[in-house]
């Protein structure tokens, strides 16, 4: 199967899947999406500032206990599923982003403080979601043009402004910073592969799914990619795309401010198009004043300090 084929059969079996959930979470979320701004609040309030971007990929465990040395000199944007492993090493991020329609997401919200973090969240994101998160909420619409359901979804709250996906949280997570204005764009965590022995960062909740049984029933979606020491890795179709996709990004979009983009998580198969470095080497060389996050994120949103 080539790559084109890939990525048909991808958008072919979401769109399958979530069509039904999509609609009925969007006329769920409808007040919701009224009372709280959109991700649009945020266009270039993070111009030339670091932003690093979480996975919650097994390569975390190597390199979450350095965060530290990033906190309140970066804007640390983590994906769902690495906010309980980031929290239980003492590290705050000031966004957690989720992507995923399903409830079953939840679960990487719960037993954790929320102040001091905003959930940044699809207008399609299950209802669950929003009602459970208890502190600054931002909505975006899908960017999905080959996707009717949508496309009307966004022309009915056009306001919020949108992200684009790429077949994971990482990519949207990503569009975020790029729409903010950051730079660098300092990735971790983010392997798009299975090593031998794990799926996930061993602290989050998603690796409690098994690798094994995992690749026993992905077995017919599993093939292979080269990482940064030039090793194959088995990957899913899916993960495959979304190193595409990036790739895509990475060369295609523009912006007024010049961008830099790191892959610091040291594994994976995320090597074109961005520069390899030790997240150590990039916190000591990007990450060396403080910054008021908190306070910026006040003025975009027009909102008094909790």
């Amino acid at each position: 199967m080539n790559r084109d084929e890939q990525i048909r059969e991808v958008k072919s079996a979401t769109l399958l899947r979530f069509n039904q959930v999509w609609q009925q979470n969007f006329h769920a979320n409808r007040n919701a999406i009224e009372r709280n701004p959109g991700v649009i609040a945020l266009k270039n309030k993070f111009r030339d500032l670091p932003c690093i971007v979480v996975g919650a990929g097994p390569s975390l465990d190597k390199n979450i206990r350095f965060l530290h040395r990033a906190q309140s000199k970066a804007v640390i944007i983590s994906c769902d599923a690495a906010l309980k492993p980031l929290m239980g090493h003492g590290i705050v991020p000031d966004f957690v982003v989720c992507l995923d329609p399903q409830e079953e997401i939840s679960r990487f919200l719960t037993n954790v403080p929320h102040k001091g973090i905003t959930l940044v969240v699809p207008s399609i994101v299950h209802p669950h979601v929003v009602e459970l998160w208890e502190n600054d909420v931002l909505f975006f619409n899908k960017f999905a043009p080959d996707i009717p359901t949508l496309v009307e979804i966004q022309k009915i709250v056009p306001h919020i402004g949108v992200l684009t996906p790429g077949g994971t949280v990482l990519s949207v997570t990503y569009d975020l910073a790029f729409q903010a204005g950051g730079t660098p764009i300092i990735f971790v965590g983010q392997d798009l592969s299975y090593p031998k022995k794990k799926s996930h960062s061993h602290e989050s909740d998603a690796a409690g799914q098994g690798l094994k049984m995992m690749m026993e029933k992905q077995k017919d979606h599993l093939v292979l990619e080269t990482d940064i020491n030039g090793q194959s890795l088995r990957t899913l179709k899916s993960m495959s795309v979304s190193k595409q996709w990036f790739n895509w990004a990475f060369t295609t979009w523009k912006r007024e401010n010049p961008l830099s983009v790191f892959n610091c998580s040291e594994a994976g198969i995320l090597t074109d198009h961005c520069a390899l470095e030790p997240l150590t080497e990039a916190i000591y060389k990007h990450c060396t004043r403080k910054l008021n996050v908190p306070w910026i994120l006040k003025k975009a949103l027009k909102r008094k300090s909790r």
